[in-house]
């Protein structure tokens, strides 16, 4: 056992690629040009003018079909997670849109999380430091006592700059098994 390390008190997941997988369902040409743009502005205000403007549609029904796709496009990966791993503070940590969070909230394991960040509410997004401090202050946990699970390089690369713990997963692999495997190794 190492007694240098610092201990995790919170883990925060990033969304697409970690907890949960796209999935491919019933959606219109303009939907799946929608979905596969997720990631390219920062806020929803942005995503909304950007698609209102490029197929002259009105702002509030083009937030109906981003709502639309949100609740349908993924799936969680290990719903039974939680279960798996020891209890720590959770947190849902995205570069997605508010309304993809919004359905997260519905769902049975997000009454374990305490923390849901969306860069499209939050205005921040991933690799920006200021995203992750924002994130640890709603945690109200100190950078080193937080595990940062993301599939992004650049990400956790910014992560552990702010001083996080960082894990980077690889969708190959069982989440449960390698946040476990972190912890042992980092006990």
């Amino acid at each position: 056992m190492s007694n240098n390390k610092t201990p995790v008190h919170a883990i925060a997941f990033d969304f697409v690629g970690v907890l949960f997988d796209f999935r491919a369902g019933d959606y219109t040409p303009r939907q799946l040009a929608i979905a596969s743009d997720f990631g390219r502005f920062v806020t929803d205000e942005e995503h909304i003018a950007y698609y209102s403007k490029k197929y002259t549609t009105p702002p509030d029904q083009i937030v109906e079909e981003l709502r639309y796709i949100c609740s349908h496009a993924y799936k969680i990966r290990e719903p039974d997670i939680l279960e798996k791993i020891p209890c720590f503070k959770f947190a849902a940590a995205s570069n997605h849109l508010s309304f993809a969070m919004d359905w997260f909230r519905t769902q049975p394991i997000s009454e374990q999380f305490e923390v849901f960040f969306a860069s499209g509410s939050l205005g921040l997004a991933k690799p920006d430091p200021r995203f992750f401090r924002a994130l640890c202050e709603a945690l109200d946990e100190k950078p080193e006592n937080v595990l940062f699970v993301d599939d992004t390089l650049r990400h956790i690369l910014s992560a552990k700059d702010c001083g996080l713990q960082a894990l980077h997963f690889d969708s190959k692999k069982v989440l449960s098994e390698e946040i476990n495997r972190y912890l042992a190794d980092h006990d």
